[in-house]
């Protein structure tokens, strides 16, 4: 957990371009899996859009449905 935990915080802090303490003084842990797990739904998105190929019903009812 703390691996990943410290994956993570690298990760976003070099996405947003601002330090790993600023990033913990601004944003709880749960904010900063919340805007990764975005940020990964968009990256899959786009690169969908990219490959112009289709996702079955199934896969984004899967994917995206809150319940």
């Amino acid at each position: 957990m703390i691996t990943e935990n410290n994956e993570l915080l690298d990760y976003l802090s070099k996405f947003y371009g601002i330090s790993i303490d600023e990033l913990t003084q601004k944003y709880t842990m749960s904010q900063l899996e919340d805007a990764y797990n975005e940020i990964e739904h968009k990256t899959k998105y786009q690169k969908h859009l990219d490959n112009k190929k289709e996702f079955p019903t199934e896969y984004v009812i899967k994917e995206f449905s809150p319940l």
